[in-house]
């Protein structure tokens, strides 16, 4: 009797587990779904379930016949065809009602050789793909920008390994993602230490009952971290995904920055062309004795993830820049021989980040307060304080992307009480006592000037 609960139980939770791992396929209306059966199949039968009702639609074998099973309103829009000898069945001009479970049952010489479980969701329209930066490790909430009031919502991720979509929730407490949870007073997704392994295209459907209205598709990134080295330093590039194994480890791949000549104009975010290079297979990649032409993209890769790194590498800078300020001030910082067409990027090591080295695109949700003005090249920091004290550097880029020079400037707090404040109280008393004296100075040849006009007047009477 326990056996037969055990067994029970397992039964159970693997046909939840089925469920929900339901792998879904989105289409729109007046588009089309190809069914793909084996080459070996001597024939299928397509099928679709309609409540708990398995409904067949028609057999490969005889589709046409006499016989056919399939409706006539499919019938219509049912057409067939053929690559390299294997068969192909698309329907045609998809509506709502053709959402459904669908199944795609194989037979080769009398048994069942193939199974395939399909769910089709038509929508009738297809929002702008919106895309969010979230930073490494860090919680980013995704909103249904088609939502609304509406809480009848259906969120989805997508499997890059079977190229469907999956539930993220089988119901509206219940999440399949162990760093996801819903947010429902704005129907949001709350991805919390996100990893390049964690799902980054999502989908929210927007419901009414069991139709489809609207699909609102969303990929959630980490942007590609931008390093900064001088010359004849070493770099070492750390592959943070974690779907590798020992014996295959990730693969690092080097794209050159594009040329001028091939862009029209050199830019950091212009695409590149597909031509790369193998620069190893590590879990981190060390590159010493820099030189300019290290600079470029380099990707770490595995089966399904990809992670970006952009390595500047610049000449040596010279004596640095000192710039001081107090809490509140507005501080600018000049970006020598920057000219027009070149790219400016700037860096900073801040005093209280252990001595890293971070592009200012990197940190901006940590320092709302900086802003980058390519027209000038310079770099404002609104309202300073404390945290903004480090170093910063400028890199100058052409327009073939190569770092031509680097200015560095130390943004200093002026100390209430160190020397530059000294040396203002020491000016302002020397003001103050010079401006006594005059004050003295004045009142005394006023009144000599009085008394002098008193004994004139004294001596003509």
């Amino acid at each position: 009797m326990a056996a037969v609960t055990e067994l029970s139980f397992l039964l159970f939770a693997l046909i939840n587990n089925i469920h929900a791992e339901e792998r879904i396929t989105i289409r729109y209306e007046g588009g089309s779904y190809t069914f793909n059966p084996p080459k070996e199949a001597n024939f299928c039968l397509i099928s679709r379930f309609v409540g708990e009702k398995k409904l067949l639609l028609w057999n490969t074998s005889a589709l046409w016949s006499e016989n056919s099973t399939v409706p006539e309103d499919l019938k219509r829009r049912l057409s067939v065809g053929s690559v390299n000898n294997i068969s192909s069945y698309t329907i045609q001009n998809l509506t709502h009602s053709d959402s459904s479970q669908y199944q795609e049952e194989c037979w080769t010489e009398g048994k069942v050789t193939s199974e395939k479980n399909t769910s089709i969701t038509v929508c009738k329209t297809k929002d702008e793909l919106k895309v969010i930066d979230v930073r490494f490790g860090g919680t980013v909430d995704v909103s249904c920008e088609g939502a609304a009031d509406n809480l009848n919502i259906q969120w989805l991720k997508y499997d890059h390994g079977y190229k469907t979509w999956t539930k993220v929730f089988e119901d509206d407490t219940t999440s399949l993602m162990d760093n996801v949870k819903v947010v429902k007073t704005t129907s949001a997704l709350r991805l919390s230490n996100f990893t390049f392994t964690t799902f980054q295209w999502y989908m929210c459907l927007v419901m009414n009952q069991q139709q489809c209205v609207s699909s609102h598709p969303v990929q959630v990134s980490v942007p590609p971290e931008i390093i900064y080295h001088s010359v004849e330093e070493t770099a070492v590039l750390q592959c943070n995904v974690t779907d590798f194994s020992d014996d295959q480890p990730p693969v690092w791949m080097k794209r050159n920055f594009p040329k001028s000549s091939d862009t029209g104009q050199g830019q950091l975010n212009k695409t590149v062309s597909n031509v790369e290079e193998e620069v190893g297979r590590n879990y981190s990649l060390v590159i010493s004795s820099l030189t300019l032409n290290h600079s470029g993209r380099y990707y770490c890769k595995t089966f399904v993830t990809l992670q970006m790194h952009v390595l500047v590498v610049c000449p040596k800078f010279g004596p640095p820049a000192v710039e001081l300020f107090s809490e509140g001030d507005d501080v600018t910082l000049r970006c020598r021989n920057w000219e027009e067409g070149m790219v400016p990027l700037w860096f900073m090591k801040s005093n209280k980040t252990e001595g890293r080295i971070f592009n200012t695109y990197n940190i901006r949700s940590d320092l709302r307060r900086v802003k980058t003005f390519s027209l000038n090249g310079s770099l404002v920091i609104s309202n300073v304080s404390l945290e903004d004290t480090g170093e910063y550097w400028c890199a100058v880029l052409d327009p073939d992307q190569q770092c031509v020079s680097t200015t560095k400037t130390l943004v200093k707090y002026r100390e209430p009480f160190g020397i530059h404040f000294t040396l203002y109280t020491v000016r302002n008393s020397l003001l103050s006592g010079l401006l006594v004296i005059l004050c003295v100075v004045v009142v005394t040849v006023i009144q000599r000037s009085r008394r002098g006009e008193q004994r004139s007047a004294e001596t003509e009477s």
